[in-house]
């Protein structure tokens, strides 16, 4: 589809790095092996260039029980994704940067998560201004994504999905050193399936700031403030406006093949008249063996605070905005009401490939409040037994980086059913998905 954008034979002969995450990251000025149509001169002196750049995404879900098969029906479909960007640099000092996006879904059964189409947008539209003699303070206006850390528990690119997130507003980024500090103003855009109408939420702001010092070579310490408001949000049965702060803080790093990231946050504001005390906490501890196959042995253990009877105050934990395929890419699982351990296994049998298998054991933090999917939503009807027990899973995952443009995943998990869930009308979930991604 973007291949006729880019014709193979423009392909470069040298290896060139590899490709982001998100795309706004990647530097190709003076960059060796880089392919021609990066770092393309647009003046004689070449101060100032434009890199292009972009990708295409297929994924095939199968799923027999979507949400515990409450209110759906077993489903199989595909999830198409198409970006384009271009990089423009003028001088060291302004750029410009825009990426256009398409998503479909075949096949796939109403109701449609708002993520899943959009029939052509804009992903990111910004321009950056740096300032300052080193040139350490940047300010970005306009649409963006937010990528703080690679765990990306409560702000995310949410790569799972078909739509990425997306935000409108302004950007400051200071960096030096081993420090590096962002502030924002941002509305999160609102996904409309039709053409080119998507538009910042007005009923929300997200505002905060982003601190990160690397601790030597392989350790990272995060401490930040984050402030989201929503007009006319509903939790259970109640709407209101929501005005709800997080503090929290992030480690993480490696040494003699350990490695771990922990993260913590509290919450607190107001909701509907009521006040907010919610907190959440997550971390992993794994261990890579210097042997054949790279073996890894990780224990995770995660957990969202829940709403309690009788209490005043609102404790449902709120993830913001989570990434989806954080505990897998079923979308069974959220941080909200939630005690999630995971113990897991893996290997690397050949560069490029990595194989995993994990269990889970999930309850929910209290008994009061719902069970919730991706990203928050609650099942109504786990509100009618008190049962914690929400299930185990078994998940496993291999993925294949063929090549710097080609990458295959795969995943297939098991959801057995506890209590709260079959109780409520639900039950076992199997869940496979394959995705087929390539990028230039």
């Amino acid at each position: 589809m973007l291949g006729v954008l880019i014709p193979l034979a423009l392909a470069a002969t040298a290896a060139p790095p590899p490709f982001e995450l998100v795309r706004a990251n990647e530097r190709w000025h003076d960059v060796d092996g880089a392919p021609p149509y990066k770092d393309i001169a647009l003046t004689p002196d070449g101060d100032a260039y434009v890199s292009l750049g972009g990708e295409t995404r297929v994924r095939v879900d199968a799923f027999d029980a979507p949400r515990y098969g409450i209110g759906r029906v077993a489903d199989t479909y595909a999830l198409t994704r198409a970006l384009v960007h271009a990089d423009w640099h003028f001088g060291e000092r302004v750029r410009v940067f825009a990426q256009l996006g398409r998503e479909d879904a075949i096949g796939k059964k109403p109701p449609l998560a708002v993520s899943d189409v959009d029939r052509g947008d804009v992903r990111n539209l910004f321009v950056d201004v740096a300032f300052g003699q080193a040139r350490d303070v940047t300010l970005r206006a306009g649409r963006q994504e937010l990528m703080f850390n690679a765990t990306q528990r409560f702000v995310s690119v949410r790569e799972g999905p078909n739509v990425r997130q997306s935000f409108d507003g302004a950007r400051a980024t200071w960096q030096a050193g081993a420090w590096r500090i962002d502030a924002f103003a941002l509305r999160p855009v609102a996904v409309d399936p039709d053409p080119f109408d998507d538009a910042a939420d007005g009923a929300q702001a997200f505002r905060g700031a982003y601190a990160s010092r690397r601790i030597g070579a392989h350790a990272t310490l995060d401490v930040y403030a984050l402030s989201l408001d929503r007009d006319d949000a509903t939790f259970g049965s109640v709407r209101g406006d929501e005005r709800r702060d997080s503090v929290g803080a992030r480690y993480a790093g490696a040494a003699r093949g350990f490695d771990v990231d922990v993260e913590a946050l509290a919450q607190h504001g107001r909701f509907a008249g009521r006040a907010i005390r919610a907190w959440a906490a997550g971390a992993i501890v794994g261990y890579t063996a210097r042997a054949a196959w790279s073996p890894r042995v990780a224990l995770e253990v995660d957990a969202g605070s829940g709403d309690r009877a009788g209490t005043r105050a609102l404790e449902t934990f709120n993830p913001l905005f989570p990434k989806g395929a954080y505990f897998d890419e079923s979308a069974l699982m959220s941080w909200s009401n939630a005690l999630v351990a995971r113990a897991s296994v893996g290997v690397a049998p050949r560069d490029g490939v990595a194989l995993r298998a994990s269990v889970l054991s999930r309850r929910r933090m209290r008994a009061d409040d719902a069970v919730y999917v991706q990203p928050y939503a609650p099942l109504a009807p786990t509100l009618a037994d008190r049962s914690r027990d929400v299930g185990r899973a078994v998940v496993l995952d291999a993925s294949w980086r063929v090549d710097r443009a080609w990458t295959l995943t795969a995943q297939v998990a098991r959801h057995d059913a506890g209590a709260a869930i079959e109780r409520a009308g639900g039950r076992d979930a199997d869940f496979a998905m394959f995705v087929a991604q390539w990028k230039f």
